[in-house]
């Protein structure tokens, strides 16, 4: 009961399932163990501003999402990031596993704005097992689509179908 006694404490616990995972700035989230904490992940490090580590989520980032500074510079005007997930799909094959992750987000910006997007995050994880030698690749993001929509859209009701 007293093994940690004079080191630091903090941190907020962070829920491992779910969509009740904490991206805000408050809190750091490193977490690739399912489709949801992979993308939760990513935007907490956006809203952390580290975009470094936001594109290491990524599996082949310069396929996808594209050159690094390009990729960092159209985050300039991005303040906060929030997420409402759909149902995440899954299927398997030949020794891999994949995701496809619909999503909502709302955007505040560095001038105060609000976006709101809904889109597709998909991903792809080796199996474990299977991965032999050296370098562990771990989940991580394939490819994505997001659009634009009206502020008040219900977007609830446009996650069922932005994975199709």
């Amino acid at each position: 009961s007293t093994a940690c006694n004079g080191y630091p404490t903090g941190g907020n616990a962070v829920s491992a399932s779910g969509t009740t995972l904490n991206i805000d700035n408050t809190n750091y989230l490193d977490n690739r163990s399912g489709p949801i904490e992979t993308i939760s992940s990513l935007l907490n490090a956006l809203n952390l501003k580290e975009y470094v580590r936001a594109y290491s989520y990524f599996q082949n980032p310069s396929t996808f999402p594209g050159p690094y500074q390009a990729y960092a510079a159209g985050f300039s005007d991005t303040d906060v990031v929030t997420v409402t997930f759909g149902s995440v799909q899954n299927d398997t094959g030949a020794g891999n596993l994949y995701y496809k992750v619909p999503m909502a987000m709302k955007v505040l910006t560095t001038t105060g704005a609000t976006q709101t997007f809904v889109g597709c995050y998909k991903l792809h994880l080796s199996q474990p097992s299977f991965q032999g030698a050296p370098p562990f690749r771990p989940l991580g993001i394939t490819t994505g689509k997001f659009t634009q929509v009206d502020n008040g859209a219900d977007t609830n009701a446009l996650l069922p179908t932005v994975c199709k």
